[in-house]
């Protein structure tokens, strides 16, 4: 039972909504589901009814939050509070149910499977790690007779990077399939069923478009963008150790005085993430609003076709003074999308040279003092690039993070748009299931 009040007087609407399975699974979207988590967020005490909560000779149906404040909320205002949320949590609340509904079973073993894959790949990335420094070892002590053991060690590795490449691949695609069809059939089914919101809308504007490519991208890249953090993570944790222990405790003259530092390349690939973190940043921060303006340019373009399609043939004739204009904006929008991942692309082609060969730079000094060997200055620039992969995740992902926030936030729009004119229909317009 949610934490409110009911009034006396409770439309189907509340009873429909507070009923077990209805905010798990498709089919209906319970109108007050904004209302209630302002009402626990804000901690005021409400009252859900129709009108004052005794019948009114004429009133309708329609139920309002009342604060202590005494005045009513409305569902825009509802809306406005719910922005304030994170994106991310935003969209767990309305697509997080595919992991709590009906489907939490395969949804939890699909991702208990790919987070399992995935420290798979990081036990091999370290074992290849220790074969990197195993064969430079190889080399440095010129011992030809020992190149065709490390030859089936690598073969080996190969082999186990396919499988589970493979294997990943497959698990990652059926978790994004399953979750695309979960959410499409609820927000869908809302559409179809439940409620038609108007045309006015901005959370309506083409629906077929948010629910076809919308609903995929942002599924798709939020399961994409949570792999590869779990891998960053775990990148960070088993990496970051690895390379304090390469790294040992060589001497530096600094200011005069001689410095031991221990673990110094840990606190070398910390700094260099900051900088070129910072850096790549400020430049690819523009990318998520042209993200979202070239979608929604896009969106349009393609909204105008469909009723150019469906009109008859003399209202074609002048289709092309309706579709000029709009592909003109998807230019503008595109090359607007351009200038901000040029700058970036720029950017990250010499961040990647700067990254192979920095690494072996920063560990020339443990190797001239005797503090590594050959075998453990490649080991330790691997792991350091591998670390810094890690820490500049962020950055990294910042095309796909604009391109999956931009989808997302068009299907958060369309469910308040179903939302809310859910909430405008009378009681008896919706059908209540039965017990």
């Amino acid at each position: 039972m949610p934490p409110v009040c009911l009034g006396q007087q409770r439309d189907h609407r509340a009873a429909f909504a507070e009923r077990a399975g209805v905010q798990h699974h498709g089919g209906g979207l319970p109108f007050h589901r904004g209302i209630i988590w302002e009402a626990v967020r804000f901690r005021t005490p409400c009252a859900l009814h129709c009108g004052n909560g005794r019948e009114q000779p004429g009133a309708g149906p329609h139920c309002s939050i009342i604060r202590e404040s005494g005045g009513p909320s409305t569902m825009a205002e509802t809306e406005e509070l719910a922005r304030l949320r994170p994106l991310p949590f935003r969209f767990a609340g309305l697509a997080g149910g595919f992991w709590s509904g009906p489907t939490r079973w395969q949804a939890v073993a699909l991702t208990a499977i790919l987070f399992s894959l995935t420290a798979a790949e990081i036990a091999l990335s370290v074992r290849f790690n220790t074969w990197l420094g195993e064969l430079f070892d190889v080399l440095d002590r010129r011992a030809a007779t020992e190149l065709p053991a490390q030859c089936a060690v690598l073969a080996a590795l190969v082999l186990g990077f396919g499988l589970q490449s493979g294997l990943h691949l497959t698990c990652r695609r059926a978790l994004q399939l399953r979750w695309r069809r979960w959410l499409t059939d609820r927000l869908a089914g809302a559409w179809l069923h439940r409620a038609a919101p108007a045309e006015t809308d901005p959370g309506a504007a083409n629906i077929d478009g948010r629910i076809a490519e919308d609903i995929r991208i942002a599924t798709e890249e939020a399961v994409e963008l949570c792999g590869s953090l779990w891998q960053a993570t775990l990148l960070l944790v088993v990496f970051g150790g690895l390379l304090w222990e390469l790294s040992g405790s060589p001497t530096f003259h600094l200011f005069g005085r001689d410095v031991t530092i221990s673990g110094y390349l840990v606190w070398l690939a910390l700094l260099y993430a900051l900088v070129s973190g910072v850096a790549a940043f400020a430049l690819g921060r523009p990318l998520v609003p042209a993200t979202d303006r070239r979608q929604a340019a896009e969106a349009e373009f393609r909204v105008a076709l469909v009723h150019l399609r469906d009109s008859p043939s003399a209202a074609r004739r002048g289709g092309m003074d309706r579709l000029r204009p709009l592909f003109a904006m998807v230019g503008r929008t595109w090359d607007g999308q351009t200038r901000s991942m040029a700058r970036l692309a720029g950017y990250n082609a010499g961040h990647g040279r700067v990254t192979t060969t920095f690494p072996i730079l920063a560990g020339l000094p443990g190797y001239f003092q005797g503090v590594m060997t050959l075998g453990g200055l490649m080991q330790g620039a691997q792991a350091f690039q591998q670390l810094a992969a890690a820490l500049t995740w962020p950055v990294t992902s910042m095309e796909r993070i604009a391109t999956w926030g931009a989808s997302a936030e068009r299907v958060l729009a369309l469910e308040a748009a179903l939302a809310e004119q859910e909430a405008r229909l009378p009681a008896a317009a919706l059908p209540v299931p039965a017990e």
